[in-house]
């Protein structure tokens, strides 16, 4: 008969426990490890996603035209211009205190879209702020502020304005010649004679405004330096059937 004695049970216990213990990590503290790595990785996942939403958020650069096509001011044509790198989409729009849903109205980079507003009825000697809300939460009001219903019915413009945006090459200063044209396409007088430039610095585009004091067509000519023209053309506000400005890209 054999018998085995206690240094032998206390190392058969010892390997068995050493076995447990090893099953124990495997099956419990392992499985715990990695979803602790999953949940982190979800986690950065998370913020990842909400940085590229801030980003896109703080990038939708859209410029809005309030116009109308007929001779009834009860009809606005509404138009978003698309500046930024994302799409954007317009959930909705504010006249004064009344707000419009807009359905499928996405404006792509680069180009611009638009649309008729029904249900709209002015009522004379009534002032209109008017602003558009996108699907990220940024409001953009109109890049020719309000619109007056004057007490005969009729929409006044307001103020008419010329937009640059140069983004040549070059940096320094660019200057603006802005003069009254006809239908014949003769250059005439300049709007004002007071000097009109724009400086580009060496990194992005620069941009500005001129105003102007009638719906009709104009002739631009930009020069930089003292000869290189870089922009000779005409522009044509058509309000009321266009929006109250135009914008130049060079």
């Amino acid at each position: 008969m054999r018998f085995i004695d206690s240094s032998c049970r206390r190392g058969t216990s010892t390997v068995l426990g050493t076995i447990i213990f090893i099953g124990i990590l495997f099956s419990a503290v392992i499985p715990m490890f990695l979803f602790m790595r999953q949940v982190d990785t979800l986690h950065e996942m998370r913020k990842y996603e909400l940085n590229r939403l801030d980003e896109e958020w703080a990038s939708e650069d859209i410029h809005v035209y309030i116009f109308n096509k007929t001779n009834s001011p009860d009809y606005l044509n509404l138009r978003v211009e698309n500046w930024g790198d994302f799409s954007v989409n317009i959930a909705r729009i504010w006249i004064n205190d009344t707000y419009h849903i807009l359905d499928d109205f996405n404006v792509q980079p680069t180009h611009w879209h638009e649309e008729e507003l029904t249900g709209f009825t002015a009522v004379p000697d009534t002032r209109y702020f008017i602003k558009v809300v996108t699907d990220r939460g940024n409001v953009f009001f109109t890049d020719s502020g309000s619109i007056y219903c004057d007490e005969f019915g009729n929409l006044d413009a307001g103020m008419f304005t010329i937009f640059f945006i140069i983004s040549y090459p070059a940096a320094g200063w660019y200057d603006v010649e802005v003069r009254y044209s006809n239908d014949n396409f003769d250059i005439l007088g300049l709007v004002s004679e007071e000097e009109f430039s724009i400086h580009k610095s060496s990194v992005g585009s620069a941009f500005d405004f001129f105003n102007v004091p009638n719906a009709q067509k104009y002739h631009v000519k930009i020069t930089r330096g003292e000869s290189e023209v870089i922009y000779n053309n005409f522009v044509n506000i058509r309000w009321p059937n266009g929006p109250q400005s135009e914008t130049i890209r060079v």
